[in-house]
């Protein structure tokens, strides 16, 4: 496995990012504030074939303890996003 970017940390509890505060960790999560970061990070998933998850506000969302294996992108640094209700639709700003 190639060094991630350095904005994204490995083995990190997503308990503190959603609004019931449990959940086990992430393999590895980014928490991008720029476009470019996020363009990066998927780029960065993709050679590494890892499945990639998106983390919205944290609110209405229940992590296992076993947390989330792969690439978990949370959105709350990054403008411009918009999710649809559904979660198939992800639009970001330019």
């Amino acid at each position: 496995m190639s060094t991630h970017p350095t904005f994204i940390r490995s083995n990190v509890s997503l308990a503190s990012l959603t609004s019931w505060q449990v959940g086990g960790p992430a393999d590895y999560l980014a928490l991008p504030r720029s476009l470019e970061e996020l363009k990066e990070a998927l780029l960065w998933a993709q050679d590494e074939k890892l499945p990639v998850q998106v983390l919205g506000g944290g609110s209405n969302v229940l992590i296992s303890d076993c947390g989330i294996r792969g690439l978990t992108i949370g959105l709350r640094n990054l403008s411009g996003i918009e999710v649809s209700e559904d979660s198939l639709n992800l639009r970001i700003a330019a």
